[in-house]
């Protein structure tokens, strides 16, 4: 059974880099993917923050894979030869002196220290910041998601390992040692496939949830630095590969709920401007999109076999998902091939 390939579900940022991970080890792969534009991988802003929240804390995954994940990102820029990782040095504007205080510890540890660039007292940015505490910098970027899934789709196709539609878990049959859809087989079916994995039965118990939000692509009235703008605002971010643009972000619904465009959020983002920069141009809104994130109530990804079933799963990244992805899809790979055992700070479908 070993030459059967595998059959990954959703071609979204995880699903994509599963089946890199594993087609570079010399595994099979049969991607299928409907395609859907509000998947959150067609949605997200690519937003590549190291470090994050008033504790200033690495994603669950930690520090480890931020930098793997980095690494990666640049690695498929040089295989794929398309830029897929903007860096842009993040703004924080801090939000009262207990956070400066943690900055400061952080400084002292060299995971962090790495990641965290010069503090700068109020107003220090020309003014342009809305910063009545100062801030600190963060190194970080963004990915360009839609390329990144373009590239990656352009390369199954030339390999016929791409199928335009959703299949759905109950064509999904559980032969024991192997799965079957259709009267094709497969070695193990990998649930990659975001929120929508919350109705799978295969994926019962896990605790999937969809956490809906909004963001806005908008375009100023006049340049803006492009910086990555953050602080409890949200964030004001460069498009990427669209110049003069820029995504306003992000609302969090209550879990559950459904995602969809409403004039309050627009509103309420755009009133958050004057709280991210002290001189906001106007900004001509371009966009609006509403999308679910897949996140775990424990706020952790959850990756790995599921127990006696030919299946497997990597879901539940949450916010964070660019500086953890790459690094959970190669030890996805490796846990799949090799019984690697999955990484900290990811919660194992059994324990889900």
């Amino acid at each position: 059974m070993q030459s059967l390939p595998y059959l990954i579900i959703g071609q979204g940022l995880a699903g994509s880099m599963v089946a890199l991970s594993l087609l570079e080890r010399d595994a099979q792969v049969v991607v299928a993917d409907d395609g859907h534009p509000q998947a959150p991988s067609r949605i997200t802003p690519g937003l590549a923050t190291p470090i994050a929240g008033p504790r200033l804390t690495f994603p669950p995954s930690g520090a480890a894979a931020v930098a793997a994940s980095w690494q990666r990102w640049r690695h498929l820029e040089c295989r794929f030869r398309r830029r897929l990782l903007y860096r842009h040095e993040i703004l924080h504007a801090a939000g009262g002196r207990e956070e400066l205080q943690q900055y400061h510890r952080r400084l002292a540890e060299s995971a962090f220290a790495s990641w965290l660039g010069p503090a700068f007292t109020p107003g220090a940015h020309d003014g342009l910041l809305a910063d009545p505490w100062g801030g600190f910098t963060i190194h970080g970027g963004l990915v360009d998601v839609p390329a990144f899934l373009r590239t990656v789709d352009e390369h199954l196709r030339s390999t016929g390992s791409r199928i335009d539609r959703r299949i759905e878990p109950q064509e999904l049959r559980d032969c024991g040692d192997h799965a079957e859809v259709g009267g094709a087989h497969y070695q193990a079916v990998i649930f990659c496939d975001g929120p929508a994995g919350q109705e799978n039965p295969w994926l019962s118990g896990i605790g999937l949830q969809r956490i809906p939000g909004e963001v806005l692509t908008v375009a100023p009235a006049y340049a803006v630095e492009p910086y990555i703008f953050h602080g409890r605002a949200g964030y004001l971010a460069p498009h990427p590969g669209h110049r003069g643009h820029f995504r306003l972000g992000a609302t969090y619904g209550a879990p559950d709920t459904p995602a969809r465009v409403t004039d309050a959020a627009r509103e309420h983002l755009l009133g958050q401007l004057p709280r991210l920069l002290s001189r906001p141009p106007h900004m001509e809104v371009v966009d609006h999109q509403a999308g679910a994130r897949p996140a775990t109530p424990q706020r952790a990804p959850v990756l790995g076999r599921l127990p006696e079933r030919p299946a497997a799963v990597l879901n539940g990244l949450g916010a964070r998902a660019m500086l953890q992805a790459p690094y959970l899809a190669e030890a996805l790979a490796e846990h799949l091939l090799t019984d690697a055992p999955i990484p900290e700070g990811c919660l194992a479908p059994a324990s889900a």
